[in-house]
């Protein structure tokens, strides 16, 4: 790369001093446990609401897609993940890097509310918003372009809205 094109890329690209203050439902973001993605839905490991995970993900050859993504089925890593609800809501799914997200319900894929990225330098890139019945779901990764990914699911507070 052209050492013009690295400086620009570099002075466009702010600089984080420190992790910034996340609000709720995301306070929980800079914790981690960890999990292999699956590469069915008979191994999906669970994303408990809240609850964040550092993922090691597949290429997308080897994932059995529940349904098919809405992108990234072609290139990239990709995993499955559960998410069982009690009650219907509306839930964020937060990642930290680029990749396509999907929520499928009975091999229907969900269609998202509301797409936002998180508080600069929190480290989450992306948040997706669905509104979800009770019961089991699976969340699809695909496209991403990194082997692992922070993902986290977030149920929204009817106070809060989906801020």
């Amino acid at each position: 790369m052209p050492l013009l094109a690295t400086l620009l890329i570099a002075a466009a690209t702010p600089a984080c001093a420190a992790p910034a203050p996340i609000a709720e439902p995301w306070t929980a973001w800079s914790q981690t446990g960890e999990a292999n993605a699956g590469i069915d839905a008979t191994d999906a490991p669970a994303l408990v609401p809240g609850k964040p995970m550092e993922t090691v993900l597949v290429p997308v050859g080897q994932v059995r897609f529940a349904a098919v993504p809405g992108k990234g089925a072609k290139e990239g890593y990709g995993g499955l993940f559960s998410l069982s609800l009690k009650e219907p809501g509306r839930v964020g799914i937060a990642l930290s890097g680029a990749a396509w997200v999907d929520v499928v319900t009975e091999a229907k894929a969900a269609a998202s509310v509301e797409h936002g990225h998180g508080p600069e330098c929190s480290g989450i890139r992306k948040i997706v918003w669905f509104d979800l019945s009770a019961g089991r779901h699976i969340i699809q990764i695909a496209g991403a372009q990194a082997r692992s990914i922070h993902v986290m699911a977030a149920e929204a507070e009817a106070s809060q809205g989906t801020q």
